[in-house]
């Protein structure tokens, strides 16, 4: 699990060339594409001096990445039993917090795999009413095999793709999240889940500020 997500998190790289646009702007993948420069520019721009702002980088993600991914689909596909039973104030409390782990875990992703790439394949991208599937692989470099990844997205209200769920080598990164906090919360409950992802952030933060 811990080396899925650390993939998952690379990957989540991709999403911030989605931000902002529409089904009626461009598909998916041909905006990914004609977007990913631009966006590593920034990363790149004064050798880089962006990942050493540790305030920047948070920026950079909640501007340009986290607009992009579809907390409450997610929330809902990782709870799953669980969601159905949260009360009103439990399932805010859940999405707020895993929210915010992915915000540390984004930033810290910045800072560390700015300079990895990744390759997408328009001509395999499906498009159905609101969903898409746009495929792509994850390329580490230095001699490591490739990594398949999908990108599960669906059009919100207003028409922008978000992202609910990635699958990385087959794998998919809601069942698996789902996995680790099922197990939790049938051992010591959800509010117990929620208070130890709040407890952690700024563990998190700090770890992401020493990188």
């Amino acid at each position: 699990m811990q080396k899925m997500k650390a993939i998952f998190t690379m990957l989540l790289l991709g999403l911030m060339f989605w931000a902002g646009q529409t089904l009626a702007d461009v598909p998916p993948d041909k905006f990914l594409q004609e977007k990913a420069q631009r966006v590593m520019a920034e990363l790149k721009r004064d050798g880089g001096a962006i990942r050493n702002d540790i305030d920047k980088l948070y920026a950079l993600v909640e501007r340009e990445i986290l607009p992009s991914v579809d907390f409450t689909a997610m929330s809902k596909l990782i709870l799953g039993k669980h969601w159905k039973k949260a009360t009103p104030e439990q399932r805010k409390a859940f999405i707020r917090a895993f929210r915010n782990l992915l915000v540390n875990t984004y930033t810290k992703s910045l800072k560390q795999y700015a300079n990895q790439e990744i390759r997408f394949f328009p001509e395999r991208t499906k498009i159905k009413g609101k969903y898409a599937t746009v495929y792509s692989e994850f390329v580490p470099g230095n001699g490591q095999r490739n990594v398949p990844v999908i990108y599960k997205l669906r059009k919100d209200k207003d028409g922008n793709w978000k992202a609910y769920n990635l699958e990385i080598e087959g794998l998919s990164v809601v069942k698996n999240f789902r996995t680790d906090f099922n197990a939790e919360i049938n051992a010591k409950g959800l509010d117990a889940l929620i208070a130890r992802l709040e407890k952690e952030q700024e563990q998190r933060r700090r770890e992401a500020e020493m990188l």
